[in-house]
């Protein structure tokens, strides 16, 4: 009854026996137990411990062996499998086995992931390593997962043979549980919740000429599928145009997918999908707002992960718009988010209108292996209320959190990781097994009485010595988890920066029920405080530039040392990097850095920052002119400035947008026809200083692409400040 497409040798004699027995029994126990869960529509897990020697032959034991017709193996050495971080692109698929490999490491993100492809009476079975290595590894990650493995309904943990559960009384438990009953529905529909939805935003929309929904789900509900088949259902009826936006475009692709099945006389082009009657087509969410085209419907998909800024936009300008956003799941939804929008939806759009979809599509509700999912995952979560008293800062106090206990005490864990997944939508599942096994990262909490009403993370980075901060500098190397230091060596052009300790702001929430209180600054500057006192040179934060945020840290005294040049296309904001100093050392770095951002500011604001938000630039241009008054910056200071930024960009691989200031008032003071340069060389540096962009140099000088037009310009800016030491010797 082996899986089809998977025919493997079955080396059962590479098997140590104890492993071997083991795997016979789990086949047993599957081939008794299996036919109970698939009339229930209900999923298992079983997690059990093999060496290394015997996983291959493990893995192939049980994809060739157990009484199901369509697997899955994810693994990172193990042949035939699936690389972890490939995992996303089995969405949309449906298994009835995943063999996990997690022999090596968790990977929690791909977990996450493959759990939903497993349809109704699937099985997720997940290879530890063996089990005194499993018991004594030091990750707290690790003894999270251990803590939920408690063998129970749906889910067993069977870490030798004599914990493998009798399959009678697996049996006994389920027998009495009658198969799920569902309310009547029809195709093309996946659900009664998903039918009834669609059909009720129809309806909604045809009604009038003003009309806002919201349709919410958790995951494995089929949210895309039935925005597919509502498109459908508009455009099959009447011509319309339809506009859709999401975080990305592969977001979007079910409900084009499903669209296209519904309409096969159709034309799917690489963004939009054309029929005899209508058309939706994609638009990112930026372009979108800065084109803000016709439609008769505007659709946007995972709503949460644009900023609400955006979205109150589009509420003005479109007046028949659907919303759709996941509760809880991968793409990242904030809980916070929930509240802030709908109070917007109350102020802007009364009436609106709020559709959920509770019905899972692929297997029944109460499924063991989702509730195990959202436990290990830390989805679903929601901080406790907490009184809305008054808040006073002498009943606070700040604790450095012990990441060991905290895992040991799984209510304060659920209580600080709420904070983290109502405030932040892009935090991951591999985020949170950072924040628990990073020897970098320290967890600080604000609490008030037996309450945690914040929580601020700090990821130590930089103490780099003089060698490999140099290799930063130059683009030559890139060290993970050390976003500030290499951030500002290589982008800010300082080339020690990575040499000094860095503590950087990963997270920072309050509890929604005590916020605008001052306890987010209040946690901040004690924070500050400790880091100071630990020998920390700098303390700073990367985030998504708006005004409220650059005010926010401005007023803890944290200035702005770099601009991101491009834009996020989702929030179509630039990152903003600020930092204070904590130190006499950290004191000088901070601010070279500072003068120098201020000195380029203005050739960034007139290139790359160009299309910056009004108000930050508001911002940033009034620091400037304030800077600029309290300090004159010396010529020779820059000058040497400018001499490394222009070696750097012509000898090394630091970007041009960086060093970009630096060359353009070098070359105001050079005569290019008689600087002895070709006409080629010259040509390049009057394109790249002219022109739009690489495009132009690409197109005019009939180049391979961006890569030959930035070697180009390199060499062409080498050999004019060899020429310039050449004279400058004479």
């Amino acid at each position: 009854m082996g899986c089809t497409g998977y025919s493997p040798l079955l080396y059962t004699c590479d098997i140590s026996f104890p492993v071997r027995s083991l795997l016979n029994k789990i086949r047993h126990f599957l081939e008794k137990v299996g036919a109970d869960f698939k009339k229930n529509q209900h999923r298992m897990l079983i997690a059990f411990h093999a060496d290394a020697d015997s996983k291959q032959s493990a893995a192939d034991f049980l994809m060739s062996s157990l009484p199901f017709t369509k697997a899955l193996l994810i693994s990172p050495d193990l042949t035939g499998a699936l690389l972890p971080e490939r995992a996303a692109t089995k969405l949309g698929a449906e298994y009835e086995l995943v063999v996990f490999d997690a022999t090596e490491a968790v990977y929690p993100d791909a977990v996450g992931v493959v759990s939903g492809v497993l349809r109704g009476g699937g099985c997720l079975l997940i290879m530890l390593p063996d089990k005194a290595r499993w018991l004594s590894d030091d990750s707290l990650f690790n003894r999270h997962v251990n803590g939920l493995l408690t063998s129970g309904r749906g889910v067993y943990y069977f870490a030798d043979e004599a914990s493998v559960v009798s399959p009678e009384a697996v049996l006994l438990q389920t027998g009495s549980n009658p198969a799920p009953t569902e309310m009547p529905f029809h195709s093309p529909y996946l659900s009664y919740d998903q039918q009834s939805a669609v059909e009720v935003i129809e309806r909604l929309l045809r009604a009038g000429d003003d009309c806002c929904c919201v349709l919410t789900s958790g995951r494995g509900r089929g949210k895309s599928s039935a925005l597919g088949l509502l498109c459908a259902k508009l455009i099959q009826k009447s011509a319309m145009t339809l506009v859709l936006t999401a975080p990305r475009l592969s977001v979007a692709e079910p409900v084009f997918q499903r669209l296209a099945q519904q309409c096969p006389d159709g034309i799917a082009g690489k963004a939009d999908f054309r029929c005899e009657s209508g058309i939706l087509k994609f638009m990112a969410a930026d372009l979108l707002l800065e084109q803000l085209p016709a439609a008769d419907v505007l659709l946007v998909d995972e709503a949460a992960v644009i900023p609400l800024s955006m979205l109150e936009k589009l509420l003005m300008h479109y007046p028949r718009i659907v919303f759709s956003t996941t509760t809880h799941g991968y793409e990242g939804t904030g809980r916070g988010f929930v509240l802030k929008f709908y109070k917007l939806l109350d102020q802007a759009r009364a009436g609106w209108k709020k559709i959920e979809l509770h019905q899972p599509i692929r297997w029944s509700s109460d499924d063991p292996l989702e509730k195990w999912i959202e436990a290990l995952l830390f989805l679903n979560l929601q901080p406790a209320s907490q009184p809305a008293s008054a808040v006073s800062l002498n009943d606070c106090r700040i604790r450095l959190v012990d990441r060991r206990r905290l895992v040991e005490n799984r209510p304060a864990l659920l209580s600080v990781f709420s904070l983290l997944v109502f405030a932040h939508y892009r935090t991951s599942p591999s985020d949170f097994q950072y924040l628990l096994d990073s020897s970098n990262v320290r967890i600080y909490v604000l609490e008030r009485g037996e309450s945690i009403s914040g929580v601020l993370v700090i990821n130590q980075e930089g103490g780099f010595d003089a060698g490999l901060s140099s290799a930063v500098y130059r683009g030559e190397r890139r060290v993970k988890g050390h976003l500030l230091a290499q951030t500002l060596c290589f982008h800010g052009g300082y080339e020690t920066a990575a040499c000094f300790k860095y503590a950087r702001v990963m997270r920072i929430a309050v509890h929604p029920d005590v916020q605008q209180r001052g306890l987010g600054r209040y946690l901040l500057n004690k924070v500050t405080e400790s880091e100071k006192r630990i020998g920390m040179d700098i303390i700073g934060s990367s985030f998504s530039a708006t005004p409220e945020l650059l005010n926010f840290w401005d007023k803890a005294g944290l200035g702005v040392l770099r601009m991101g040049f491009s834009r996020d296309h989702v929030s179509a904001a630039h990152s903003a990097v600020v930092a204070k100093a904590l130190s006499s050392e950290g004191e000088k770095v901070v601010f070279a850095l500072a003068r120098k951002f201020q000195r380029n500011l203005p050739f960034w604001l007139e290139g790359p920052l160009f299309a910056v938000n009004t108000e930050v630039k508001s911002y940033l241009s009034a620091r400037y002119n304030a800077f600029s008054g309290e300090t004159a910056q010396s010529d020779d200071k820059g000058e040497s400035d400018d001499e490394q930024d222009i070696l750097s960009f012509a000898r090394f691989k630091r970007n041009y947008e960086a060093c970009m200031p630096a060359i353009k008032r070098r070359l105001n003071q050079i005569d290019l026809p008689s600087s002895g340069l070709s006409d080629k060389d010259c040509k390049v540096i009057h394109l790249r200083m002219n022109s739009g962009g690489w495009a132009d140099i690409v197109s005019t000088l009939n180049l391979s692409g961006k890569a030959e037009a930035i070697r180009l310009l390199r060499s062409a800016l080498n050999k004019l400040v060899e020429k310039n030491r050449e004279s400058q010797n004479k």
